[in-house]
């Protein structure tokens, strides 16, 4: 059984997850830890977008904020001498909903209910060997890039006739690769990653929904202040995702970047969380505008 200090070292670094319906990373996210460790997270995030919650795609006049909490759990392992995680995720958000044009509707609208499901794998390529709690309590974190895919499962609410859902009724595959280095008390961590879509044929009623893969980069600059707090700069950038309804390009192709801050704490050695926010400082026209505050809290054992 790991010590009480051990436990706080390495769950100030555990995996945390990318919201199903954000699109960045938290700094330290892919950093190694012990095998055999079980990890529960939850979230909550308040966004505020020009995007339904079901896609990225924006719509003309929209103003959306939502509340959205996640459940997550993890379980480390290790893969041939490398350490590994399985990841399982459940989305519910309540949303509210207004156009500026009456494209769609009139007033504001509210729903809620539960989003995609999402499945995670991921794997050391290297840097990360699988190591037990007491090996891990003298191993010296090093350099590591892991690999990991994301399978999003269209089992959210979903109604055809709706304009706004919770689920996208459709297949997603995320493949992605973080990279991380330390320098003394700071880590630099550059994350890349494709989302592959698959059709919606229930889009806006009975139109069918393609889009091209969304391509983006995240970089994360963290100081560790102490044993259970550190701090983060955060920046991401997309590119891609361009759809097609129906058979007809939209010229929607997205690029956008968004700044962000985090601050990392743990309250007790198996105890602990985080607050992030980021938002949109530069977007092509047609491209997500969204601010995100996340807090999330999280127990290893």
């Amino acid at each position: 059984m790991a010590s009480r200090s051990q436990l706080s070292a390495f769950a100030a670094a555990t995996l945390a997850l990318v919201p199903g319906i954000s699109v960045a990373d938290n700094a330290r996210d892919w950093q190694n830890t012990p095998t055999d460790l079980n990890m529960l997270f939850g979230y909550y995030n308040r966004v505020d977008t020009n995007t339904p919650i079901d896609t990225t795609l924006p719509l003309d006049g929209l103003s959306l904020n939502a509340d959205v909490y996640l459940l997550r759990y993890a379980r480390t392992f290790g893969i041939d001498g490398r350490n590994s995680a399985l990841q399982l995720i459940q989305p519910y958000a309540d949303v509210s909903a207004s156009f500026d044009n009456a494209r769609f509707f009139d007033g504001t609208k509210h729903n809620g209910g539960m989003g995609d499901a999402q499945v995670v794998f991921a794997h050391n390529i290297f840097g990360g060997p699988a190591l037990t709690a007491e090996e891990f309590a003298s191993w010296q974190p090093e350099t590591f890039l892991t690999g990991a895919v994301w399978l999003t499962v269209p089992t959210g609410d979903y109604d055809k006739d709706r304009v706004i859902n919770i689920g996208a009724n459709r297949w997603v595959v995320k493949p992605e690769l973080g990279f991380g280095t330390p320098f003394g008390p700071t880590w630099l961590e550059i994350n890349t990653w494709v989302s592959l879509f698959g059709d919606n044929d229930e889009y806006h009623g009975n139109s069918k929904l393609e889009q091209k893969p969304l391509y983006a980069i995240e970089g994360h600059y963290s100081y560790t202040i102490n044993r259970a707090l550190w701090a983060s700069l955060d920046a991401t950038y997309s590119r891609g995702g361009e759809s097609k309804i129906d058979g007809i390009w939209q010229d929607n192709k997205q690029e956008n970047g968004l700044l962000g801050a985090s601050l990392g704490f743990m309250l007790t050695p198996q105890f602990g969380g985080l607050l992030a926010y980021s938002d949109t400082i530069a977007e092509r026209r047609g491209s997500p505008d969204v601010n995100t505050w996340t807090l999330r809290m999280q127990y290893v054992w």
